[in-house]
């Protein structure tokens, strides 16, 4: 009995701490790599983001949310290739941006000065929370946008599709999504001009947060979950019920949602069933690709007709998930 109590206060202090000793750990390696080793804050950012996800990774299998999302749902490799694209994207688009907003660049560097926009001197950690919190702003109203505009959601759908959540589904994007999801994390940087090394750290934390707040890994984190996406919110996002769906739209950082009221997080219940309407929303990458520009490849053909039924479907495991 003593030992019974004891793993699972064990359990209980990891749920806790298990996420912010990975966002922290994973900064900590990027400034410490760039610092002292003299690698390029790319080079740190990519060192930090694989060793975390590595951690993540072996987590699912210690801490599990659900038995069963461990087990692969044919979305492996789908999954690797759109992390794959996602971080080349990543890279390629920025330039692109760059040359557009060029003629806003020149004018604010010639009217402000280039150095004098941004907070240099603020302490990193500050720069890292202020430039979160700008970012943040634009990413929140573009994925609201994606859950209302039908086009929107067509695209986005993609990213829902999945019917387990585990670390890599954070790298599950449609191309065209990526593309303008950037607008609103790329031009803040473009603009105010910031260090490499808060681009850094900015980097380090979406692509960490994003595999945790896609892991199958048992977290409370209390009070946390009223400053970060995290997996306990973001759970709900991914429900089929569209009620719980359209929520927690954050996609670092909660705030925006607690402030625009669409802050979703029921006490004493476990998401149900997660994933798009559709039972047979493709599971290959081609065919997530070509799926959006399919007639409502999203939801089913008769949804219109039936939608409490299927609404219904979805719901009817929400207060008794089998874990």
């Amino acid at each position: 009995m003593i030992y019974l109590d004891r793993s699972a206060l064990l359990k209980s202090m990891l749920a806790a701490i298990l996420f912010p000793m990975t966002l922290i750990g994973a900064l900590a390696l990027a400034y410490w790599l760039n610092q002292s080793h003299s690698y390029t804050p790319e080079t740190s950012a990519v060192i930090a983001t694989i060793a975390a996800g590595l951690w993540i990774w072996i987590w699912e299998f210690i801490l599990p949310y659900r038995n069963a999302w461990n087990k692969t749902d044919s979305d492996l490799t789908t999954d690797t290739i759109h992390l794959a694209v996602t971080a080349m994207m990543t890279k390629f688009v920025k330039p692109l941006y760059m040359f557009i907003l060029m003629p806003v660049v020149g004018f604010l560097g010639a009217r402000y000065g280039s150095d004098h926009i941004w907070p240099h001197h603020w302490n990193l950690v500050c720069q890292l929370v202020l430039m979160l919190v700008l970012c943040e702003f634009g990413r929140y109203w573009f994925h609201r946008l994606s859950h209302n505009v039908q086009w929107l959601w067509r695209f986005h759908a993609v990213h829902h599709s999945p019917n387990r959540l585990y670390w890599l589904n954070a790298g599950r994007f449609h191309p065209v999504e990526r593309l303008y999801l950037q607008i609103p994390e790329l031009i803040p940087f473009i603009l105010l001009n910031p260090s490499e090394t808060v681009l850094m750290l900015y980097l380090v934390t979406n692509s960490v947060h994003g595999f945790f707040q896609h892991a199958n890994i048992r977290t409370k984190i209390g009070l946390l979950n009223y400053v970060f996406s995290m997996t306990e919110l973001h759970r709900w996002h991914h429900s089929k019920v569209i009620d719980q769906s359209d929520k927690n739209f954050g996609n670092i950082l909660i705030i925006w949602d607690l402030v625009f009221g669409s802050f979703f997080l029921p006490q004493n219940k476990e998401v149900g069933v997660i994933g798009v309407l559709n039972p047979d929303y493709p599971k290959d990458y081609i065919g997530q690709i070509i799926a959006p520009f399919q007639h409502r490849k999203d939801k089913p053909l008769d949804y219109e007709q039936r939608k409490h039924f299927y609404l219904n479907q979805a719901a009817e495991h929400v207060e008794k998930a089998t874990l």
